[in-house]
């Protein structure tokens, strides 16, 4: 022994708990440590297995402590110190030198190296104020994998160790420094402050209890740090549920939860007590929520229930703050800084990071016996990553073509895309109403995309602007993103082949790689024509569409189970689960494509069909996903499915205005070009077309290319049929927009001609130069395709009607607080007036699609024809008993109507500029107007409701509401319900007695608000059941969870192909005469326990 570490006292406490398997290696490094305890005391809580026998074996029976099972590790550890054995006298060698009394606390499942103790009291010796050591604490089963070296948390209370996931010890983190706390598992700690302080509080039971202890160290001013040189290999058994505590029956991360706040609400000031105890309620809720999503309810249960621990004993938490008062204040600005910071950020990085490259790995590539190369930095990986860096190309290469409404004022809007004002909140309150003040008014239900935009707005921190900016302009970037994810199931790396007498040209395991065909297919796709003209345009359903029409393929396809190869790879069971999940996602995804554009519910339904009628008949669990994927969309956008339904042709408009631009012919669409603005010339996708056209040739990948030639065609003929007809929407007649239809079908022909460039790729890593120079021209043709896309479309620029707005589309004088209307008229080239009736100044997203028709319509029709017509008569009276006050002529030089209205009589023009010429009706309006013979008083009116008094009269008086007169609306006098009558044909009317009173407007919505709310938790049930279920966890290295995936099958699939190839030999050779030698099968490897609760999948 070291003479500088004689002075030292150790009295080493092991509490063993079910820990037989581990006990014979803890119990042989404790007793062969290269500076030995001098004290011993061996504890066992109620173990049911052979622990006591083997500690009995090694200890003697007589020495060891027995207690329930129920004790906590802190309760073991004080009444091991309060037997004789833990105070037994130690011989002195050097009388009157002052002697160091020191606890070493050990877990059965912790074996120390030979020299942890003499490393961690030679640290000790370097400074007298320090009271607690921890060691670097290593796994048990790869003991190159750092645990801890030292303990922290967050302010939400996560366990922090400040280390990545299965980190090496490379002495990275080797040195003596102080940290917040140590586990107890290799604990020292000095006995004088342990007995000072208490020891552990009896009533953590288990976790959390040693971070309390080092927490109340540092207040009471002594020194908590680790110590490198010190080694102990530890297991975590309790912690990674490999054992009971038998501490409680509850769930381990219940009672880790509940100690974690517990330990944070006692040891912190009262000021930052509250803000943390505000912080983690708030966090627990939203954590529980996700868990209750990610189909994880028990551990949900298990956090509120925590939760509810703490709350639910104020008593017990005053208590605890009453012991820990002293020099809680003081020792908090030294703790802080020890506190970890920005783990939810850092720990999603690595979790994308994590996601990226276990995705990247392909599982039939690359020598299993090779050395793994050095991984690089989480950071490093992410953006050097495939799919990152074809998202960042493609990026750079939107903003330089949107360069113009990018750095132009004001909001988007122009084309087919109304500018997206106000917040989100208007957004949810006009999806939520049951009457909506558009036009002549309507009481039709919002259309389902504005719920959709409303929910992306929130996301978007309430900017609906924003919102609509992020799914247009950067729907190439994020179509790029979702194409590059599902290539992973088309683009695969080709099957080793060298046996082959033609190996020379034949697939080889070479060719081009994998990552840069995926990044060719995403981009590629992502500069379809059909999406650059979609932004040209204002499109913003197209370009949703083409956001989410891969995720839908991807999980399609699952629902059929395909790819076969990746299907295979999993067992029966695993595969029905996730064709499950892929049908509901499947639904979930075509349910918001479905309501931007319907179309794409109509072709995915037509394309189901088609494929159950030209392939293998599907199974009875295919048809069922089929089914759900199909059928669940239309039920969760009902009652707006039941217009689709009355009225057909809706299924060929898209969310927006239903404008007319220039349409395609058929060479147009033959190139994949929907016509209208922005989009690039036909020699731009001309590689795509022709590498499609050179696929049909193939023979390896016929099915693929078959697939993609079928798709193709099919979104052909459905643009042809659809492109040269004609749809009136609103006000609106205009041809259709095949760029939905066009994106299927390039799609398609992207599928065909993949698979040409595969085998291009192959071909170009043969030997023979004919085929070599044939393959390069392939691959050379297909990669024209996104330069000349992308360089056309940035030298263009966004060369349609998009733009960047004005907030006020009309004169701040033309709206008043009455309620008053605008009517804006154009005549279009071909002689139509077309009109447009506004309420206030803004016309808001989804109002097109809720505007009323009726006789309202027809009424208001008319009057516009005669007026445009300089018809004689009362229109112009007529137009303000429907609140028109003013007329908008935009454009009034080039505007024939400018002259019309300037000779009507009832006509005052207020103003005219380049932009607008405005006219005011002589009769005064509102939306309310009392009528007492010629006499129109106009009255205050909200945009729904009202509420005034009416004076009295001197005869009978009619309030005419300038709204339809549906049934709906209910008004009262003084509280008794008036007689309602319609006046004009059309609109609402009540009739007033001769007395005023007080008079009240109302309209019930309630209907419409349940009816949102039962859509809500359908949409909510339709998410959750296409979430992942639970996986397996375990514990990390730096406190937090590895979660595996699902386990495939343990052959793979190149090990089958291998058998079926030695099957298929051993026939030949049988026949032949000759005998050949089965290949003996190596017997699955036995699978781990798994810690996990069984949770709903």
């Amino acid at each position: 022994m070291s003479p500088t570490l004689d002075r030292h006292v150790v009295t080493a406490v092991l509490v063993a708990h079910d820990g037989a398997r581990w006990l014979p290696e803890t119990l042989k490094a404790l007793l062969t440590q290269a500076r030995p305890v001098q004290r011993l005391v061996t504890v066992d809580t109620g173990s049911r297995d052979r622990g006591p026998a083997v500690l009995a074996e090694v200890v003697g029976e007589a020495k060891i402590l027995t207690l329930p099972r129920t004790t906590g590790y802190g309760e073991a550890v004080a009444e091991a110190l309060r037997q004789d054995a833990a105070s037994a006298p130690v011989p002195d060698d050097e009388p009157g030198t002052p002697r160091t009394e020191w606890l070493w606390l050990l877990h059965d499942d912790c074996a120390p190296a030979h020299d942890a103790l003499a490393q961690l009291l030679r640290t000790a010796e370097t400074d007298p104020s320090i009271a607690v050591l921890g060691p670097k604490v290593r796994d048990w089963d790869d003991r190159r994998v750092l645990r801890e070296v030292g303990v922290t948390v967050d302010a939400a209370g996560r366990r922090v160790t400040g280390l990545d996931g299965r980190e090496f010890d490379q002495g990275q983190h080797d040195g003596v420094r102080d940290v917040l706390s140590v586990g107890s598992a290799g604990m020292l700690v000095r006995r004088d402050v342990w007995d000072a302080l208490g020891g552990f509080d009896a009533d953590y039971g288990v976790f959390r209890d040693d971070l309390d202890f080092c927490w109340r160290v540092h207040a009471a001013d002594h020194r908590v740090v680790t110590a490198t040189d010190a080694v102990v290999y530890h297991v975590e058994a309790a912690r990674r549920g490999l054992r009971e505590t038998g501490v409680t029956a509850e769930h381990p991360d219940r009672r880790d939860r509940r100690n974690a706040l517990a330990t944070l609400l006692a040891n912190q000031p009262f000021g930052a007590m509250l803000r943390a105890l505000v912080r983690n309620v708030w966090a627990s809720l939203v954590h529980a929520l996700w868990l209750t999503v990610s189909k994880r309810p028990a551990a949900a249960r298990d956090e509120l229930r925590a939760l509810g621990d703490v709350l639910r004993d104020p008593g017990r938490l005053r208590q605890a703050r009453a012991a820990r008062a002293d020099g809680r204040k003081r020792v908090h600005r030294t703790v802080r800084r020890f506190q970890a910071r920005r783990v939810v950020a850092r720990r999603t990085v690595e979790a994308i990071s994590e996601f990226l490259a276990a995705h990247e790995r392909d599982r039939e590539d690359g020598d299993e016996t090779a050395p793994a190369p050095e991984e690089p930095g989480t950071i490093r990986r992410l953006l050097t990553h495939p799919g990152v860096l074809v998202v960042l190309a493609l990026v750079a290469v939107a903003v330089a073509a949107e360069r113009s409404l990018l750095t132009a004022t004001g909001t988007l809007g122009g084309g087919a895309l109304v500018p997206a004002w106000g917040g989100a909140s208007d957004l949810w309150a006009q999806y939520l109403s049951g009457w909506h003040p558009v036009g002549v008014g309507g009481d039709a239900g919002s259309p389902p995309y504005v719920g959709v935009l409303a929910a992306v707005s929130t996301v978007t921190l309430g900017k609906p602007w924003l919102a609509v900016t992020i799914l247009l302009l950067g729907s190439v970037p994020l179509a790029g993103l979702t194409a590059y994810r599902a290539s992973r199931l088309l683009v695969t790396k080709p099957p080793q082949v060298t046996d082959s007498p033609r190996a020379g040209h034949r697939a080889n395991g070479r060719g081009l790689p994998v990552a840069a065909v995926r990044a060719w297919f995403a981009a590629v796709y992502a500069l379809l024509p059909a999406a650059t003209g979609a932004i040209a345009g204002g499109r913003l359903g197209t370009a949703v569409v083409l956001v989410l029409l891969p995720l839908i393929a991807v999980q399609l396809a699952r629902v059929y189970g395909l790819p076969r190869s990746e299907a295979a790879a999993f067992d029966v069971r695993t595969r029905r689960a996730r064709a499950g999940r892929a049908a509901w996602a499947t639904a979930l995804l075509l349910a918001v494509a479905m309501a931007f554009v319907p179309l794409t519910w109509l072709v995915a339904a037509l394309a189901a069909g088609t494929v159950q009628v030209l392939f293998d008949r599907p199974g009875r669990r295919v048809r069922r996903g089929v089914v759900i994927a199909l059928g669940v969309p239309p039920l969760l956008l009902f009652p707006w499915t039941v217009g689709l339904l009355l009225h057909p042709s809706r299924f060929l408009t898209e969310s927006g205005l239903h404008r007319r631009f220039a349409t395609a012919d058929a060479t147009d669409l033959l190139t994949l070009d929907p016509g209208g603005p922005g989009t690039p010339a036909w020699w731009a996708m001309a590689g795509l077309l022709a590498v499609g056209v050179c696929a049909l040739r193939l023979r390896r990948r016929r099915h693929t290319v078959l697939a993609g030639w079928l798709i193709a065609v099919y979104g052909l003929l459905i643009a042809v049929l659809t492109g040269f007809g004609t749809v009136t929407k609103g006000v609106d007649t205009a041809p259709v927009w095949p760029g939905v239809a066009l994106i299927f079908a390039g799609g398609g022909m992207l599928v065909a001609a993949t698979a040409a460039v595969q085998r291009a790729g192959e071909v170009m890593a043969g030997t023979r130069l004919l085929p070599k120079v044939g393959g390069a021209v392939v691959v050379l043709a297909a990669f024209t395709a996104p330069l000349m896309a992308a360089g056309s479309w940035v030298v263009d620029g966004v060369d349609g009607p998009l733009r960047r707005v004005d907030p006020d589309t009309v004169p701040a004088f033309v709206h008043g607080p009455g309620g008053t209307r605008t009517l804006v008229l154009h005549r279009e080239p071909s002689g139509r007036v077309a009109y447009t009736l506004l309420r206030g100044a803004r016309p808001r997203i989804g109002e097109s699609e809720v505007a009323g028709g009726g006789k309202a319509r027809g009424r208001l029709d008319d009057l516009v024809a005669g007026l445009a017509a300089n018809r004689e008569g009362d229109d112009g009276p007529a137009l303000t008993r429907m609140g028109v006050q003013y007329i908008l002529v935009p454009n009034p030089r080039r505007d024939p109507l400018t002259d019309v209205l300037d000779t009507a009589p009832e006509l005052t023009r207020l103003s005219r500029t380049d932009t607008f010429a405005v006219w005011r009706l002589h009769s005064p309006t509102g939306r309310m107007m009392l009528l007492q013979g010629s006499t129109v008083t106009p009255l205050p009116s909200g945009r729904i409701d009202a509420r005034l008094r009416l004076p009295a009269g001197t005869g009978p008086r009619t309030l005419l509401l300038a709204e339809p007169s549906d049934g709906g609306w209910r008004a009262t006098l003084n509280g008794r319900d008036l007689k309602e009558r319609t006046v004009d044909g059309w609109a609402q009317g009540y009739d007033i007695p001769t007395a005023g009173g007080e008079f009240q407007l109302t309209r019930s919505m309630t209907a419409r608000h349940v009816w949102v709310v039962l859509q809500g938790v359908a949409v909510l049930f339709v998410a959750v059941l296409a979430l992942p279920g639970a996986r397996v966890d375990t514990l990390r290295s730096d406190g937090g969870r590895e979660r595996r995936r699902e386990k495939p099958r343990e052959m793979p699939r190149e090990k089958a192909r291998e058998k079926r190839s030695d099957r298929r030999r051993g026939r030949r050779g049988r026949r032949r005469g000759t005998r050949v030698r089965a290949q003996q099968e190596e017997p699955p490897p036995t699978k781990e326990h798994s810690p996990e609760r069984e949770e709903v999948s």
